[in-house]
């Protein structure tokens, strides 16, 4: 091999020395890159692995990972508090802690977690380890793999046995009153009718002796104003017996919510009311559209209007009805000028059968017809007045 040929070689030897090792340091750049790299990988693992944990355990619910025949793989504090099995002690399959009745609902559910891979709002009852009964409430779903294959299945227990319990009462509560009520109604209109019945015959024999006796009695003062008395005795009776049935009746009728014109409901009030000639009836404005029950509305308004020309001003009375929009209410006041209601009175005036006077007419139910429907519609109905100035009485109703 002559010279020129062996420093050919040589060149090429050096060129391919100085190649490798500069590839050499390319490798060993991205070597330390790639450590790097995956140290922060691994930092951030382990940062996500701690908060998944942490997570895992302030869980307030019970949570449980369990293989897809039952076999309970982990779970949170509060699913080892809530079914008295700790893993590390003793392994658990959550079918063993079914009730026997919930077993073919609770296999049909797992099918359809199985074929949809979640399962929602599942309900069923369970034994924890003391043997309890409780009623759980379990949303779950499916682990799967890279390949989509089912692995495990999780879920969230919340325990809603206090919640079912309270439910159940109250729908029990809600039963004995819709029979109470009932029951109180059919009271109400049977002793009404047996009431009326004698009250027809004793007004009929009063009025017969009056007419027998009225010679005697045109001359003696104080025997006709007994008999006037007797009469108007039996017909505060009366106006007493049509009360109790009225007031028994407001909440029988079903409560719509329709659009209601009640500048159309005080109109036909104030069309079919006795308005004496010495009041007068004052809208400011116009009165707004309301949802609710004609029927109660009428019955509401009428018993407020009537009240307030009973009291008002005996020489010139005004009953003033007007109306405030607030933001998530309708407060409506009806006012007059008469003479007032002691603060002390206030609240004893809506209750049944409570007046302020013994004014025949007068049966202490109509205030309190008033404070039923406002209760019905959940609003409020309160008092203000003054002495020998007036009475306002509001009352808010939602809109």
């Amino acid at each position: 091999m002559n010279d020129s040929k062996i420093e050919l070689l040589e060149k090429a030897l050096n060129r391919e020395r100085l190649a490798r090792k500069e590839a050499e340091k390319i490798l060993e750049e991205k070597s330390l890159e790639l450590y790097k790299v995956n140290q922060n990988l691994t930092t951030v693992l382990n940062e996500k692995e701690i908060h998944l944990e942490s997570l895992f355990k302030t869980i307030v619910d019970p949570y449980i990972l369990m293989d897809l025949y039952g076999n309970v793989v982990k779970m949170n504090d509060a699913a080892t508090l809530f079914f008295g099995y700790n893993l590390d002690e003793q392994a658990f399959n959550v079918t063993s802690t079914l009730h026997k009745d919930d077993v073919p609902y609770a296999m049909k559910s797992y099918q359809e977690l199985i074929e949809k891979g979640v399962f929602r709002n599942f309900r069923t009852r369970v034994y924890n380890r003391k043997k309890e009964i409780r009623w759980i409430e379990i949303n779950s779903s499916l682990v799967f793999d890279r390949n989509n294959t089912p692995l495990f299945a999780h879920g969230i227990v919340r325990d809603i046995t206090e919640g079912l319990q309270v439910q159940n009462e109250r729908e029990e509560l809600l039963k004995h009153l819709t029979i109470s009520n009932k029951e109180l109604n059919d009271f109400a209109h049977v002793v009404s009718h047996d009431l009326k019945a004698p009250l027809r015959s004793m007004n009929a024999l009063v009025t017969w002796l009056q007419e027998d006796f009225n010679v005697i009695i045109k001359d003696n003062e104080e025997i006709n104003q007994n008999f006037h008395l007797l009469i108007k005795k039996i017909d505060k009776m009366d106006h007493l017996i049509n009360g109790i049935l009225k007031y028994a009746g407001v909440d029988k009728v079903d409560r719509s919510h329709n659009e209601i014109d009640l500048d159309i409901v005080i109109k036909e009030i104030t069309e079919n009311i006795h308005i004496p000639e010495h009041i007068t009836i004052y809208i400011p404005e116009k009165l707004p559209i309301v949802r609710g029950d004609k029927f109660r509305l009428h019955q509401l308004f009428q018993n407020l209007i009537s009240n307030a020309i009973k009291y008002a001003n005996t020489e010139e009375g005004k009953v003033t009805i007007s109306h405030t929009s607030l933001e998530n209410d309708w407060e409506f006041r009806v006012e007059d000028n008469g003479k007032g209601i002691e603060e002390k009175y206030h609240e004893k005036i809506f209750n049944v059968f409570q007046t302020l006077d013994d004014n025949n007419s007068s049966t202490g139910v109509g205030l309190s017809i008033v404070n039923k429907i406002v209760t019905l519609y959940e609003g409020k109905v309160w008092v203000t007045s003054k002495i020998d100035k007036g009475t306002i009485f509001y009352v808010s109703l939602p809109k």
